[in-house]
C-alpha cells in the first residue's frame, strides 16, 4: 500500500510534466495567430508564430503554401495560415 502511494503522486507529476509543455504551446500559438494579418510574408509569418507543426499542400492553390499550427485541447481543428503563389498570406483559418 506505501508503495502504491509513492507511486501514484510520481505518475501524475510524470503526466503533467508531459502534457504542460502542450498546453502552453497551443495558447501561445492562439494568442500570436491573433498578430497575424493578411498579405504578410513566410519570414514574417515564422518570426510571429515560430515553425510551422506541419505544412502542406493547400487545398486552395495546390501549392506547398499551408502552415499548420497545434491548436488549443478539445478543438476540432488547428490554426491554418494558407500562402498565395507569391508568398504571402491570403487566408487565416482559426481553430475551432
Amino acid at each position: 500500500m506505501k508503495k502504491l502511494l509513492i507511486i501514484i503522486p510520481f505518475a501524475m507529476v510524470i503526466m503533467l510534466a508531459l502534457y504542460l509543455p502542450k498546453v502552453y504551446k497551443s495558447y501561445k500559438n492562439v494568442t500570436n495567430s491573433k498578430l497575424l494579418e493578411l498579405g504578410m510574408d513566410k519570414a514574417e509569418v515564422i518570426r510571429i508564430m515560430g515553425l510551422p507543426d506541419s505544412q502542406g499542400i493547400s487545398y486552395f492553390n495546390q501549392l506547398d503554401s499551408l502552415y499548420f499550427y497545434q491548436p488549443p485541447f478539445a478543438a476540432s481543428s488547428g490554426i491554418e495560415i494558407i500562402f498565395g503563389s507569391d508568398g504571402k498570406v491570403t487566408k487565416i483559418i482559426p481553430y475551432e
